[in-house]
């Protein structure tokens, strides 16, 4: 753990110089220079001297910046349209001034050979911007004497449907002259001139104004000679975008202090932005992206904001007939407007009408699917993660899991508009991030391997492990826990939590199905004492065990702190235990209570405020006791709606059991309610609720943070557990997702710096290094332990084992091919297939 450990801050310091090293910082750094913009720069000659380029460094910066394949672009493992427009204006360039003869022809080389490929991937849809510049290119190119020349009827595709875009588009004059240019700038001129370095660097050519002539030179000046796509870029999107990578790839932690910094300066900025008179309806997604994705960042964060920047738009009907009949322009906007509404609290109707709207037009685009409608392979990924979103509601999806999400897909959704090329970091940036994420991921993954280690033998040592009668939930407990509070610095919390859900879990069975009518009452009479004098059997093992825990939480914030909370953590078990106790009365006696008798009780019976409160004197900072013993309105928030979930779920298992169940008591109190009808109220009411919570979590001030973060890590944690079925009680459910968290490398391939899984891993899953095949030149791991129980390809090892046989999957020798490249190493696994024996 040390060496990875170390590896991690040498990776965090090495980051923070690359994004954060400069005193000011500088957007400029993170954003990708635009070939396509910088070989317009390098075309423009001196004023003073025409035969040579006023801007020789952008001239040099084109020759130095070919790939490889021939081609100028960032997209190096596969090119995209972006690639075919800059390479074309690269060696438009190149030939403007008689040099890089042999660059030329391979640019040529590259134009031929893959146009047709790239367009093909279109599915014949392909963007107005592309359609606009790249016919213009061409026609260009072949000014210059480069013939370019295509042999099937794509590129003339691209050719009328450019002539489809003009005839419904003005021509634009600059300064006063109508050139034979608009064909080209037209996109760039719309959506504001000073924006575009290529478009500023055309007109000057064209015009010669000395205005067009200023402005290049600040923007070199500014930028250097690799110059964006976009002058002056729209910073506070930058930063957006920025805090956005660092999230998504599970680095929050590592980065606390930059972020609240820069979220500091993007909330200034959006509470001031004024209502604009008119917006240019192509400048529309791109804003609607902004506000709706800093909305949702500055809420998550605790500010106070109003959506109103990303919701006006509803009252235009207008904007909104636009939106609806050019929806694939507006998808990356829709996608985060609708995330933003995750976050909606009490009474925020725009925000309601906006998940409306903004669902229903990313359904629209879904049904491509279900039509086998063609659509680009680029569009693969945004189709994707439109799906994901759609969905699973966000409260249900585990932070760990869509930081691999975000990994393994190796990229993030950017605002996918034309003019919005630029608006993403550069691959110099993500690569950074990326390789510092998959580091992360992987000493995370170590350390919850370790934890789940701890519990297996602290429930085993307690007894818990072999009580025969109840649900051996350990390894479920963790991997919930362990997704949501997935932080590094959050060890000790999670133990604190897991051996309380574990503890919970075995003694709720016990009263529910296991102990006799004396049996209960003796425990809920020892633990009153806090003595277990006279207990026997399953009732003293649970004491003994509730007694190590409350014992061991209590010293470790006595060891940190200096007071006791020892009779605090007591009275949260004994408040716990008499709820089950009354429940099981209920149950053994058949009385069916009112919902309000019901809800009094099973609100603290759910027992989500025992597995939290104790951990959360764990935090640092932990809160005050005073705080906890009042029982704020978010545990109280949190209780309830853990409750509700459990309730709908679990009807018809507690309908065959004889307990009580919410469900079933709404029926009983409205005979003419069938179930579903029953079912609609509570969750109707559960959804109300979740707003009420949301705003009490995000912005209030009645706890500190990190606890007020753990009260919606445990909401998630249930909210996975009972989204569309009860997944806490199925024994296979979960395993896919528990695998990943935990145990299954990472699926990423050609990243720079790559590293093999840690000795860690290798010893967790008992492999050894098989020798016999390292004259392969690849080094394979083959399994010492017994392939038992999966089919062929995965070997399972049974993590907890009762009559419920809980299992977790890890990968055998079969499967398991740590593929050595240089310098990348990537793993490969087919899926676990498992069976319950």
């Amino acid at each position: 753990m040390d060496s990875q450990e170390s590896l991690a801050k040498n990776r965090l310091m090495k980051v923070k110089q690359d994004l954060f090293a400069s005193s000011e910082f500088d957007v400029y750094s993170l954003v990708p220079p635009s070939p396509y913009d910088t070989a317009w720069l390098s075309m423009v000659p001196n004023p003073q001297q025409s035969d040579q380029p006023l801007f020789q460094g952008c001239l040099d910066w084109v020759l130095q910046h070919q790939n490889r394949g021939g081609f100028w672009g960032e997209n190096i493992g596969h090119p995209t349209l972006e690639c075919l427009t800059s390479t074309l204006a690269c060696i438009v360039a190149l030939t403007t001034w008689n040099v890089g003869h042999d660059a030329i022809q391979k640019g040529l080389a590259f134009i031929h050979g893959n146009t047709e490929r790239l367009l093909e991937e279109q599915n014949g849809s392909f963007p107005e911007w592309f359609a606009i510049v790249f016919p213009a290119m061409i026609e260009l190119a072949e000014t210059k004497g480069l013939h370019v020349f295509f042999s099937n009827g794509l590129v003339e595709q691209v050719f009328l449907k450019r002539q489809e875009i003009l005839q419904t588009r003005r021509w634009v004059s600059v300064c006063g002259q109508q050139q034979n240019y608009p064909a080209l700038m037209l996109k760039y001129l719309e959506d504001g001139l000073i924006e575009s370095p290529s478009a500023i660097a055309h007109a000057f050519m064209k015009t010669g104004n000395k205005e067009f002539l200023v402005k290049l030179n600040s923007i070199v000046q500014t930028c250097g000679y690799g110059v964006p796509a976009v002058y002056p870029l729209d910073e506070d999107l930058v930063k957006i975008l920025l805090i956005n990578q660092i999230e998504t790839l599970g680095l929050a932690e590592h980065f606390m202090e930059e972020i609240t910094s820069l979220l500091a300066q993007v909330y200034r900025s959006y509470i001031s932005c004024e209502e604009p008179k008119s917006m240019a309806k192509n400048a529309m997604p791109l804003q609607l992206y902004k506000h709706s994705l800093a909305f949702r960042l500055l809420r998550l964060h605790g500010y106070r904001v109003s959506p109103r920047n990303f919701c006006r738009f509803l009252g235009d009907e207008d904007i909104v007939a636009y939106i609806e009949e050019h929806h694939e322009l507006f998808l990356s906007a829709m996608y985060n407007i609708y995330r933003a509404t995750d976050v909606t609290f009490t009474g925020e109707n725009q925000l309601e009408d906006a998940r409306a709207f903004s669902r229903r037009i990313l359904e629209k685009e879904t049904m491509k699917d279900c039509m086998n409608l063609a659509r680009p392979i680029s569009m693969t990924n945004l189709q994707g993660q439109i799906k994901h979103e759609l969905s699973i509601p966000w409260l249900a999806r585990l932070d760990h899991l869509e930081h691999r999400r975000c990994i393994e897909r190796e990229e993030s959704l950017g605002p996918g508009t034309a003019h919005a090329l630029s608006y993403r970091l550069s691959s110099q940036s993500n690569a950074t991030l990326l390789q510092f994420a998959i580091e992360n991921y992987t000493l995370r993954q170590s350390i919850f391997r370790n934890e789940l280690k701890e519990l297996e033998r602290w429930s085993k040592e307690m007894g818990l492990a072999d009580m025969g009668f109840a649900r051996q939930k350990t390894t479920y407990c963790h991997f919930a826990v362990a997704s949501t509070a997935s932080n590094s610095s959050l060890s000790d919390v999670r133990l604190a939590v897991v051996k309380s859900a574990i503890l919970v879990t075995v003694a709720d069975d016990f009263f529910d199905r296991e102990g006799s009518t004396d049996e209960l009452e003796a425990l809920a009479n020892a633990v009153n004492r806090w003595e277990p004098k006279g207990l026997t059997g399953h009732g003293k093992t649970i004491f003994n065990a509730l007694k190590d825990l409350v014992d061991d939480i209590s010293g470790q914030f006595f060891n940190k702190n200096g007071y006791d909370i020892k009779a605090y953590l007591q009275d949260l078990w004994r408040q716990t235990i008499a709820s089950w106790l009354k429940e099981a009365e209920w149950s053994r006696n058949g009385h069916a209570p009112s919902t309000v008798e019901y809800l009094q009780v099973a609100a603290t019976s759910i027992a989500s405020h025992t597995i939290l409160l104790p951990a959360a004197f764990l935090l640092n900072p932990p809160p005050e006791i005073d705080i906890l013993k009042k029982r704020q309105p978010l545990t109280n928030s949190l209780m309830l709606l853990t409750r509700l979930l459990n309730e709908i779920r679990s009807y018809q298992k507690e309908q065959e059991e004889g307990k009580p169940n919410l469900v079933l008591l709404y029926m009983k109190e409205n005979p003419n309610l069938g179930v579903e009808e029953s079912i609609a109220i509570i969750q109707k009411t559960l959804d109300e609720k979740k707003k009420e919570f949301l705003e009490l979590a995000l912005s209030s001030n009645e706890m500190p943070e990190a606890c007020k973060r753990l009260h919606l890590h445990c909401l998630k944690s249930f909210q996975m557990f009972f989204n569309s079925t009860n997944a806490f009680d199925s024994p296979t459910e979960l395993l896919a997702d528990i695998n990943k968290a935990i145990f299954d490398p990472l699926r990423v391939e050609d990243v720079p710096g790559s590293f093999m899984p840690p000795n860690s891993f290798q010893s967790t899953l008992g492999l050894k290094k098989d020798k016999s095949l390292a004259s392969h030149g690849k080094s394979h791991y083959s399994s010492s332990k017994p392939c038992n129980g999966f089919l062929k390809s995965t070997c399972a090892i049974k993590v907890q084992g009762n009559s419920r046989k809980e299992l977790v999957t890890r990968p055998c020798s079969r499967i398991l091919s740590l593929q050595m490249r240089n310098p990348t190493i990537y793993t490969t696994f087919s899926k676990p297939k498992a069976y319950i024996h």
